[in-house]
């Protein structure tokens, strides 16, 4: 998933110019408040995922889909992914709240790193915002850090409500962002 999400991150900043996104955002838009709405009601019916059960090419295959679209999404809209990655590793191969958590940290790094990169180099990025986006980074560690202490003693049906949350407050956001 890393390996595609790194290439398709790179092609998705590529292509931010050259396609546009009103559609992809609708699409986008649709499957985040569909999966907000799902993680916000499953603590509250007790619904269960059903894990698909794939043999191990399948599973590989998967896993490389997945991560090409995730990265796609990420080099065009300057995001991690996690928000996507979560819940189709949650979804599609049957990873707990907090595993898939932690494996989209860990597929986000070089994924973010290659987006930026690419953006810096097609001079998206502007330097007069350099500090700000440096201290951000340093409260980011920070919280981060504070987040992964505390993911420990909360219950995965909170964190289930919190992603829910957090999705349908991401796509309120993509919705209304000009």
């Amino acid at each position: 998933m890393s390996i595609a999400s790194v290439l398709e991150a790179y092609i998705g900043a590529v292509i931010t110019n050259k396609i546009k996104t009103k559609m992809l955002k609708i699409i986008i838009i649709i499957f985040l408040i569909i999966v907000g709405i799902k993680f916000l009601l499953k603590p509250i019916f007790k619904w269960q995922h059903s894990q698909l059960f794939l043999t191990f090419w399948q599973q590989n295959l998967a896993a490389v889909i997945s991560g090409t679209v995730i990265g796609i999404i990420s080099g065009i809209f300057g995001v991690a992914g996690g928000e996507f990655r979560i819940p189709v590793l949650i979804y599609l191969f049957g990873m707990d709240i907090k595993l898939a958590g932690t494996a989209s940290l860990l597929v986000s790094i070089p994924t973010v790193a290659t987006g930026f990169l690419k953006h810096h180099h097609l001079n998206h990025f502007d330097k007069q915002y350099a500090l700000v986006v440096m201290l951000m980074s340093v409260g980011s560690l920070i919280g981060s850090y504070l987040g992964a202490k505390t993911v420990y003693f909360l219950h995965k049906e909170i964190l289930e409500i919190l992603l829910g949350s957090i999705l349908i407050l991401a796509t309120v956001r993509m919705w209304t962002k000009p």
